[in-house]
């Protein structure tokens, strides 16, 4: 390609007009003439380097709008006080005025910003009104949780710490609890609802309907978030429902009387507290309370009912029942839904409980053997046929009976 020259020019021009050209003005005329006609002599393709030219551009323009947002930033821009309600005045200046900037109150924020709307605006003022915090709606567990109850606990404590009812502890634990809260104990696992409420163990045959009107709900409330269930599914016995502000009986907050005399008492009432327990040592083994293995209800955590906390022997009305160890009996009467109940306290960190006899043979204090009469079968209490509720505890914790009898 054939060269072609620039012209140059002869004469410069004024760099400013009304003024002698300086000799700087001349020295850049000249500079930038001489790279301008380097460069069309040197024949650049400038195709080839507009994308090059492009992206360095952009980040020229980007650059160049950071520094003058920058440097804007500190400029202020007084609010028109036809905004404020307010009209100019006569001696109004200019519509827009640089404000000098505002030196901060305290070093961590540029701003201070009020929420108190009764504190009147400056006309030169725009102040934003900040919300203060987020408020975030409570939200109802998505589950059933068990709690292990700890020394000291009662159970209007442990409703308190979740937000319920102290009856809703007891509904929901009537197999650990037995309708008698006065009796719990350390170490005692209870279910706790996300609601108000009951929680149900289905029996066999029963239905969505019945139980629904056992607890005086709509039958809609039992198909909630918290039960497997749909609607066109048969209820499972053992299944476990959350029957939200369902009602059950009415708990009993306080102990019977007390009897604490030693000695036989026929059907005494209570729990021994106040007497002094002295008695023979455990052996550290147990004997069957029936004199028989035969089970007739529900074992220990039965998947027909995993609240059950005991082991369910079967027996007649009126047949013996002994004691499984040594030990002196701390609780002989009436409580809740043992119905008629012995404990003997055996002194090694055992307890063993007997329930639902029909009379006692002991009360109170008094020295036990193994093997000794402690009463006679019976149905009462939370019961529907004559039957001998037996649970071991070890400090407090229920244990499967079957691990430790014969």
């Amino acid at each position: 390609m054939k060269e072609s020259p620039l012209p140059i020019p002869i004469e410069e021009e004024d760099c400013t007009a009304g003024t002698t050209p300086s000799h700087s003005c001349s020295v850049f005329l000249r500079l930038a003439s001489w790279c301008v006609s380097a460069v069309w002599r040197t024949c650049v393709d400038w195709r080839a380097k507009r994308p090059f030219l492009t992206r360095a551009t952009a980040h020229l323009s980007i650059i160049a709008l950071t520094i003058g947002a920058v440097i804007l930033g500190g400029v202020g821009i007084s609010a028109p006080r036809t905004a404020m309600g307010e009209t100019f005045g006569s001696d109004a200046g200019s519509s827009i005025n640089a404000a000098p900037p505002v030196e901060p109150e305290t070093p961590s924020f540029p701003l201070t910003l009020s929420a108190d709307r009764s504190q009147p605006l400056d006309g030169d003022t725009v102040a934003r009104l900040p919300v203060p915090h987020t408020t975030v709606p409570d939200r109802l567990r998505a589950e059933v949780i068990t709690y292990v109850v700890q020394t000291g606990d009662n159970v209007f404590d442990i409703a308190y710490q979740f937000g319920l009812n102290p009856q809703t502890i007891v509904w929901s634990n009537r197999e650990g609890l037995m309708d008698a809260p006065w009796l719990i104990q350390q170490g005692l696992e209870l279910f706790i609802l996300p609601v108000d409420g009951v929680y149900h163990t289905v029996r066999s045959g029963e239905t969505v309907a019945g139980i629904a009107s056992e607890y005086d709900v709509e039958v809609d409330a039992l198909y909630n978030e918290w039960n497997d269930l749909e609607e066109s599914e048969q209820l499972r016995e053992g299944q476990q429902l959350v029957v939200p502000s369902g009602q059950g009986e009415e708990v009993a907050w306080e102990p019977p009387p007390e009897y604490p005399s030693p000695g036989p008492s026929g059907y005494s009432y209570g729990v021994c507290s106040g007497t002094t327990f002295t008695g023979p040592g455990a052996n550290g083994w147990f004997i069957l309370p029936t004199g028989s293995p035969r089970v007739s209800g529900w074992y220990f955590h039965d998947p027909r009912n995993p609240g059950h906390i005991g082991l369910d022997y079967g027996c007649n009305l009126g047949d013996p029942i002994y004691a499984a160890d040594n030990g002196v009996i701390s609780i002989a009467g009436w409580n809740g839904g043992y119905g008629i109940m012995v404990e003997l306290n055996h002194g090694n960190g055992f307890v063993t409980r007997y329930s639902h006899f029909d009379s006692l043979a002991v009360g109170c204090g008094q020295a036990i053997y193994q093997g000794n009469l402690l009463g006679y079968c019976g149905t009462t209490g939370y019961s529907t046929g004559p039957h001998l509720h037996f649970e071991i505890r070890s400090n407090g914790v229920p244990q499967d009976p079957q691990s430790y009898l014969p």
